[in-house]
């Protein structure tokens, strides 16, 4: 299996759970302070871009955790 196929499942594991949380807690929070639709669905989509960018680093992270352990280097090295 390649690195950036082992970085890809990494970060779409750790995102899709965090995707899953953030976009039910911003609905539920909006929900109870009784938003209109229009401002409830520009939260999910504010929620939607921040997950898109919170992705982007795990997904640089994973890339060189993986490249780390592909040529044996310590962590804290």
């Amino acid at each position: 299996m390649g690195r950036l196929f082992r970085a890809l499942i990494s970060t779409l594991l750790i995102i899709e759970i965090a995707a899953i949380f953030l976009g039910t807690s911003t609905w539920v929070i909006l929900m109870e302070l009784h938003a209109s639709t229009q401002v409830i669905i520009g939260g999910e989509v504010i929620a939607g871009l921040l997950i898109i960018a919170v992705s982007v680093v795990v997904f640089r992270r994973a890339l060189e955790a993986e490249r780390r352990i592909d040529e044996n280097i310590p962590s804290d090295a």
